[in-house]
């Protein structure tokens, strides 16, 4: 049994707040406690220090989004395809609802120094997790038929559709656009923080692999 979309599906889509990054400032005022007792004898042995506990956390999330997706679910028994049998039809509305976090993976950050400038390279932004809110998702309204019961995997069916869409729409809504322009105004503020106001920070980002890209 297959499940159709309604035409009228609602969906929400809403900007959640910045997500913190726990551990990391924390990092850094130990790298310039040491830093004050110890001091490389240059920028660049100075800035490879407070790379390093950068990158000590891993990934890095900097945005997240919350959305909120209600649709409505039919489905008929079908005689070999060609149409509908009459009387079989069920349906159920359904609410999912959930948190989407993207940011970047540190692990692969690499850094250049020249002079003064930075050149810190990243690979894309990603989605790190999408989280249901099972307090706030679940059957609205229930219309079973004895002659086609609503089964258990026609509403895995629909969680699984609901995923993919929300993810589908943050990316194409500039999710990771975001991720990676507070990636950037998250790690120059660490920087210069560290290292002082005469620091240019500059990133180069590298290109998503082609399954991403397609996708």
């Amino acid at each position: 049994m297959g499940i159709k979309i309604d035409k009228g599906t609602t969906k929400s889509l809403r900007i959640g707040g910045i997500c913190a990054v726990v551990g990391l400032v924390l990092g850094i005022v130990g790298t310039l406690f040491v830093s004050n007792y110890n001091p490389p004898d240059s920028i660049g042995e100075r800035a490879s220090v407070v790379f390093g506990r950068i990158v000590s956390q891993n990934e890095l999330v900097s945005v997240s989004q919350d959305y909120n997706i209600t649709d409505k679910q039919e489905d008929a028994n079908s005689f070999f395809g060609l149409f509908d049998i009459p009387f079989t039809n069920n349906s159920f509305w359904y609410r999912y609802a959930g948190t989407i976090k993207a940011g970047v993976n540190l692990q692969t950050a690499e850094l250049e120094t020249s002079g003064n400038t930075l050149t810190v390279t990243l690979d894309p932004a990603y989605i790190i997790s999408n989280t249901p809110d099972m307090e706030k998702s679940g059957v609205l309204e229930e219309n079973n038929n004895a002659l086609n019961p609503i089964h258990v995997e026609d509403v895995d069916a629909f969680q699984q559709w609901c995923v993919e869409e929300s993810e589908t729409q943050a990316v194409e809504g500039g999710l990771l656009d975001e991720a990676q322009t507070e990636a950037e105004a998250r790690l120059t503020q660490l920087f210069t923080a560290a290292l002082g106001d005469d620091v240019t920070v500059q990133f180069v980002w590298r290109e998503a692999p082609a399954e991403n890209a397609e996708s």
